[in-house]
C-alpha cells in the first residue's frame, strides 16, 4: 500500500503535529520563531521572528536557498526567487526584529516549492582575546509555497543498499513533503533500526535516502515502518529492493 492517507491515525495527529512542531528555535542566545514557514497561493508573502535572549548584542545574518532533492540527496541553490528583508540586523539585548520573506516569482506554484532560511549569527571578533576561536550559530528554517489544491504526501518506502551500508528509500509521488521523526523499522515483530527525533524529508515528488548502518546488520529483507510525521503516526510496509 503506497498512499500513506490510508495509513495515518487521525486520533493522534494533534499530539504527532505538537511533538513536530516548536514555536521556536534557540542558539546561543538567539531565538527564531517560527521554526517552519507555510504559504499557501495565492499568497506570496510571511515573516519569522528574530530575538536577542543573550546579554550581548548579536549581528545576524539570513539567506534563503532553493531546496532540491534529487537522486537519493538533498543540496541547496542560491536563488532569486525567494528574498528575505533584511538579510542583516543587529540585535541588542532583549530586542526584536521580524524579517519578511517574500516569493519575488511571477509564475504560479506549481505544486509546492521548498527553500531554507539560513540564519547566521556572525561572530563579533573584536571581543575575542588572543588565542580564542569564534564560532558562528547557524538555524536552518524550512519554508514551504505551496499551491492551493496540492496532492497530499503519496510515499512509498523501499531498503536498499550500497557500499555495503542499507538505506531507507523514500519516493513520494504526491506535491507536498512529508517529515519524519521517531522512525522505527521492525522486521518479525523485532526492532531493526530506532532513530529518535527528527529523521529527515522527503520532498514532493522527490526521492529521498538515509543511511542505516552496516548492510550486514541491518538486512534488506522487507520490514515495517513506524514513524511520527507532519501528518500523523505513520504504518507503512518497506519493500526490499
Amino acid at each position: 500500500m503506497k498512499l500513506i492517507n490510508a495509513t495515518l491515525r487521525a486520533l493522534a495527529c494533534a499530539a504527532a503535529l505538537a511533538m513536530l512542531a516548536p514555536v521556536a528555535a534557540l542558539a546561543d542566545g538567539l531565538r527564531v520563531s517560527p521554526v517552519t514557514l507555510e504559504v499557501t497561493a495565492p499568497g506570496a508573502t510571511t515573516t519569522l521572528t528574530l530575538r536577542n535572549t543573550g546579554r550581548e548584542p548579536m549581528t545576524v545574518q539570513a539567506r534563503i536557498f532553493r531546496w532540491v532533492q534529487q537522486n537519493g540527496q538533498e543540496r541547496f541553490e542560491p536563488t532569486n526567487a525567494v528574498v528575505v528583508s533584511p538579510p542583516m540586523t543587529q540585535l541588542r539585548p532583549g530586542a526584536e526584529q521580524t524579517v519578511r520573506v517574500v516569493r519575488t516569482g511571477t509564475s504560479p506554484v506549481q505544486g509546492e516549492e521548498a527553500y531554507r532560511i539560513y540564519i547566521d549569527e556572525v561572530p563579533d571578533r573584536s571581543r575575542l582575546q588572543a588565542g580564542q576561536v569564534a564560532f558562528a550559530t547557524r538555524l536552518r528554517i524550512p519554508v514551504f509555497f505551496t499551491e492551493a489544491g496540492a496532492r497530499l504526501p503519496q510515499v512509498s518506502f523501499a531498503l536498499t543498499q550500497s557500499g555495503g551500508m542499507a538505506y531507507l528509500e523514500a519516493r513520494n509521488a504526491g506535491d507536498v513533503r512529508l517529515r519524519l521523526a521517531n522512525v522505527r523499522l521492525t522486521r518479525g515483530g523485532s526492532a531493526v533500526v530506532r532513530r529518535d527525533g527528527l529523521f529527515g524529508y522527503v520532498l514532493g515528488g522527490a526521492t529521498m535516502r538515509w543511511p542505516l548502518g552496516p548492510a550486514a546488520r541491518i538486512g534488506t529483507a522487507s520490514a515495517e515502518l513506524t514513524s511520527t510525521t507532519s501528518r500523523g503516526i505513520l504504518n507503512a510496509p518497506v519493500a526490499a529492493r
